[in-house]
């Protein structure tokens, strides 16, 4: 952790697997995911376009990076955001990211936007979609269940978006969501690389949370 709501996670000989940079406000957060020479770059923001709430605190857990901005009262939600790195090499680099969000307002429907920019979208599967991004392909991976509460909204080439959440939100509930960002090389993934990937994530034990 280098400061208030940033950290990196590195490994072989230094080469940083994810850039976290979670101070919230106008800035959002941002993970970033390096696989090989190929760097890619993930924003989460409000969907409504207003900022998000301020970093309050983060913390590593174990494997866990965990960043929590807080609801002010001038904000319609507060959000925590815990990343893990689940493998680094070959054939993809997978970076595990839980969202949480939770909201002292009685009547709300607050949704986030994770945002791809200048991304291509190379194919929309039943269990997310595929990307080509910053030199590298890009896999988006949702359980059936997190998949209940996520939409993608995409044209077919500039920013791919996943909309979550966007229900209503009863006051002092939290909804989560888990997703998989599974970076591939230049080459697009076959179908059994895919397919072991989405296994993979099926057979992952739930992420303890705050």
């Amino acid at each position: 952790m280098t400061e208030l709501g940033r950290a990196i996670c590195s490994v072989d000989e230094g080469t940083p697997a994810i850039e976290v940079v979670a101070v919230g406000g106008a800035e959002g957060v941002q993970v970033g995911l390096t696989h090989g020479e190929s760097h890619c770059t993930l924003r989460l923001r409000d969907a409504s376009g207003e900022p998000l709430p301020s970093i309050a605190d983060s913390y590593a857990r174990h494997k866990d990076y965990v960043a929590h901005l807080a609801q002010s009262e001038n904000d319609a939600f507060g959000v925590t955001v815990q990343t893990r790195l689940i493998d680094a090499g070959e054939p993809a680099t997978i970076v595990e990211c839980v969202v949480e969000m939770q909201t002292r307002m009685l009547d709300s429907r607050p949704a986030l936007w994770l945002d791809a920019v200048d991304a291509e979208l190379v194919d929309r599967r039943q269990q997310g979609m595929l990307l080509r991004v910053g030199g590298l392909h890009l896999g988006v991976l949702l359980t059936a269940r997190d998949r209940n509460s996520c939409r993608f909204e995409s044209a077919q080439v500039g920013a791919v978006r996943l909309r979550l959440f966007g229900g209503f939100l009863e006051k002092g509930v939290i909804q989560k969501c888990r997703l998989w960002l599974v970076a591939w090389g230049a080459e697009e993934p076959t179908a059994n690389q895919w397919a072991e990937a989405v296994e993979q994530l099926a057979n992952a034990p739930l992420p303890l949370t705050t």
